[in-house]
């Protein structure tokens, strides 16, 4: 009876530790000089066409930096494209901040801040976790995403307007062949008469 107590003593403390420890998030975290920024999204994974906020933790030396959003910069980046975001505070967490957008595309996006902290400058280009497309998490049926409906609707107009084209070209023939018809069958009525 004692080695049930143990055990289930050694399972409940086990599941009480799991509960205990955070669950790690995909953030990336950039030194400068006594500031500690750390950058990720708030809901992980991001996914395609979701509405998501970039999440940005600033400190200096252990301790919140609020008022950052006054110095600092961030322009969202995505394959040459840019997205000039407003650093918002979250309120009651000091130095913490949010960048708000819907990520369109699947993919790395990265952001640059830029400005000042204090009397530091700074120009940090950060990679926050990977956007997926939506049929990751999707159940029981995944959906295809706009851009795949997009290109199946560009295909299918694309190949409706190659068959409008060959059909007009068969009714151009079918007409001129019937006004031949047409006048072979007036010489030859002339012809009787």
């Amino acid at each position: 009876m004692t080695i049930n107590l143990w055990k289930r003593a050694l399972a409940l403390a086990g599941l009480l530790l799991l509960l205990a420890v955070p669950a790690a998030r995909a953030h990336t975290r950039v030194t400068v000089g006594p500031y500690a920024i750390v950058v990720g999204w708030v809901t992980e994974p991001p996914i395609v066409g979701e509405r998501n906020a970039l999440f940005f933790e600033i400190t200096e030396d252990g301790a919140p930096v609020t008022g950052a959003e006054a110095g600092l910069r961030a322009v969202i980046q995505y394959g040459g494209r840019t997205f000039q975001a407003n650093l918002n505070p979250v309120a009651e967490r000091p130095g913490e901040y949010t960048a708000e957008l819907v990520p369109t595309i699947r993919g790395q996006y990265s952001v640059q801040l830029t400005g000042s902290l204090g009397d530091l400058a700074v120009d940090e280009t950060i990679e926050p976790e990977e956007v997926f497309p939506a049929d990751r998490l999707q159940f029981p049926e995944p959906q295809p995403d706009a851009r795949a409906l997009q290109q199946e609707l560009r295909d299918s107009v694309a190949a409706l307007e190659a068959q409008l084209r060959t059909a007009r070209l068969l009714a151009i023939g079918g007409l001129v062949l019937g006004l031949a018809g047409l006048g072979v069958g007036a010489a030859g009525w002339r012809a009787r008469r």
